[in-house]
């Protein structure tokens, strides 16, 4: 069943459009633009991700990953998990491929929790876009809120699994 999700979800997709196309050609064709404009953002971002997956998965050995972000590293692979997510300048879309490769190779399921949250939820890089829209304040309370809240999920998520 795995092995066709990936055509069941094109097909559904193929099947809107056309819907949508009947209804009203001219907001298709402009869903359609934006879409391709989206993608083009995305694909460079994902073949990089792609790239390096990659290369972890010939450099890194498997001992390496289990050891500082396997079930056994405790609050220090969380806390690693979330540092590197803070700071990653990775699209959302690039984190759960890229999670499913440190899975494989050893990771705990709290790490890649932390991991994953702080990537989607605390952008160093985009601080000052925050900053300049939300203001100082509310940025910097979110983040640590969002910082603090992320750890102590995963740390409930390491006691569960």
């Amino acid at each position: 069943m795995n092995a066709y999700i990936g055509y069941i979800y094109l097909a559904t997709a193929a099947v809107l459009v056309f819907i949508s196309y009947i209804k009203d050609k001219n907001k298709t064709r402009k869903a359609l633009i934006t879409t391709g404009k989206v993608a083009l953002n995305v694909l460079p971002v994902l073949f990089f991700i792609f790239i390096l997956m990659g290369i972890i998965q010939i450099f890194v050995t498997k001992d390496l990953v289990a050891r500082w972000l396997g079930a056994s590293s405790g609050i220090w692979g969380i806390l690693i998990g979330e540092i590197v997510g803070a700071v990653a300048l990775i699209e959302p879309a690039a984190v759960f491929p890229f999670s499913g490769a440190l899975i494989a190779k050893g990771a705990s399921y709290a790490v890649i929790y932390a991991f994953a949250s702080t990537a989607v939820l605390i952008g160093i890089a985009t601080l000052p876009a925050e900053i300049a829209f939300m203001g100082k304040k509310f940025t910097i309370v979110r983040n640590i809120l969002s910082f603090v809240m992320i750890f102590l999920i995963a740390l409930l998520w390491r006691f569960i699994m």
